[in-house]
């Protein structure tokens, strides 16, 4: 019946029942050979001698092996018990152990269990470690849990331009645009020199902020470090990513074509710079870029397909669209997702052919990942139903309107689109029903106003 215990209860029940065995062997064995079977760790990885362990200070190492299994293969409930198995059995976790489980404690985000590790190293003193310590760094900022972060550097006594980089990386996913810039400018009394890492995060804070003149200053600091922007095609991309955020596509150019070679291979720069292009409204050099791009028989990916689409969709080029988004599959072979047929749909929409809008709105329903794009769906169905309203297509437009409420019920949006749709055709007793359904959910329409009038 062992096969029958999840995998998260199974490495603590086991252990609990070895402390009251007088064979220990025989309970790691059976704990080694469970592993095995449920594919926790692979065949080789895991001599069965590291799981004879016994509460002795000596033995942390063998946990640390057994921890850094289940870590390594992405078990973090497990990796988290057989930590918590150490401080009850009074073992004394090190270093290893410490980094060992907060790489898996920011891996699912949770900043509370960040601050409990936190906790447990500051009592054992292994707080002082910059690796311990860079790990709840990394911990705090992976959860935006930036205070926390900032904090803990703040008080360490040693640093270094990883712990930088893991505060920094936290400032730009939590939006902290302005702490990460002065972060940034404190490296040098700090006396640490930024890495490639640490740039590409300030290139999308200047993106973001935005902060042209810091971004112009970058470039000149990657052109000086002997042609580092050609090299690293990460590095470029970001560089070529802040000008295009800032509307400044030639500069953008500009950085693409220094690109060294082996960056020129690479999808991210050019997704860049069909982004860049797309961004400012050069619809048409988005798809001159793309089609260079599969002339030098570089393969796209989602994002490029994306871009190229979205530009097909602003200029309407239909026959363009159409022809990208079937290469998907028949050249490319990938699976469009929700927001290729998203973009698809907004095109047709756009040049009111509602038919084919709608079967192809149909066949996003199907995609495996529809679901978790409510907000996505909302917004086809949404256009979908505003094409309906100019062309006054009452069957399509109602179909439209009940699939985006079954995502979104309150969406009072729809309640107006869908009245609006009503009163183009003359069906002023829709109108009333909808109002009273709006009446009875506590909805109203966003009431508008110039500045004229205000």
């Amino acid at each position: 019946m062992q096969s029958q215990i999840p995998r998260s209860n199974f490495t603590s029940s086991l252990f609990h029942r070895r402390s009251r065995t007088k064979t220990p062997s025989a309970a790691a064995k059976t704990l080694h050979a469970h592993l095995l079977r449920i594919h926790l760790l692979p065949h080789a990885a895991v001599d069965p001698k590291v799981l004879l362990l016994r509460p002795h200070p000596c033995d942390v190492s063998r946990w640390n092996s057994l921890l850094s299994a289940l870590a390594r293969h992405g078990f973090c409930s497990p990796t988290l018990r057989t930590f918590a198995i150490v401080n009850s059995l009074g073992l004394p976790p090190d270093s290893y152990s410490f980094c060992t489980v907060l790489t898996v404690s920011f891996s699912s985000k949770a900043a509370d269990l960040g601050r409990q590790i936190h906790a447990r190293a500051f009592r054992s003193g292994w707080i002082s470690s910059i690796f311990v310590s860079g790990a709840l760094i990394d911990c705090y900022a992976r959860s935006l849990a930036t205070g926390d972060a900032s904090q803990l550097f703040d008080e360490m006594a040693v640093r270094n331009t990883v712990c930088v980089n893991s505060l920094l990386s936290g400032y730009v996913e939590s939006q902290r645009w302005e702490e990460g810039l002065f972060l940034f400018r404190r490296m040098p009394e700090l006396e640490l020199d930024p890495d490639g890492f640490t740039l590409s995060a300030i290139l999308r804070i200047c993106a973001d902020a935005p902060a042209v003149s810091l971004g112009l200053q970058v470039h000149a600091y990657l052109c000086r470090r002997s042609g580092l922007v050609s090299e690293d095609a990460f590095l470029t991309s970001s560089l070529l990513d802040m000008y295009g955020k800032c509307g400044l596509v030639g500069k953008a150019r500009f950085v693409f074509e220094l690109a060294g070679q082996e960056a020129m291979r690479d999808i991210v720069l050019w997704t860049s710079m069909l982004n860049a292009y797309g961004r400012n409204g050069q619809f048409a050099e988005v798809v001159e870029t793309y089609e260079n791009m599969l002339s030098l028989e570089i393969e796209p990916d989602e994002i490029a397909l994306l871009a190229v689409l979205s530009a097909c969709n602003h200029s309407g080029d239909v026959i363009k669209g159409l022809y990208y988004f079937e290469s998907m599959w028949r050249v490319h072979k990938m699976v469009p997702g929700p927001e290729h047929y998203g973009c698809v749909v907004d095109m047709l929409c756009r040049v009111g052919n509602l038919p084919m809008a709608w079967k192809f709105a149909n066949e996003m329903m199907l995609e495996k990942d529809y679901n978790g794009c409510s907000n996505l769906g909302v917004s086809v169905w949404g256009a979908l139903l505003s094409a309906c309203r100019d062309s006054g297509n009452i069957e399509i437009g109602q179909f439209a309107a009940k699939m985006a409420l079954e995502l979104d019920p309150n969406n009072a949006g729809i309640y107006a689109e869908l009245s609006n749709l009503y009163a183009s055709v003359g069906l002023w007793d829709k109108i009333g029903e909808l109002r009273e359904v709006m009446k009875v959910k506590g909805l109203r329409k966003d009431v508008g106003c110039s500045r004229l009038n205000a």
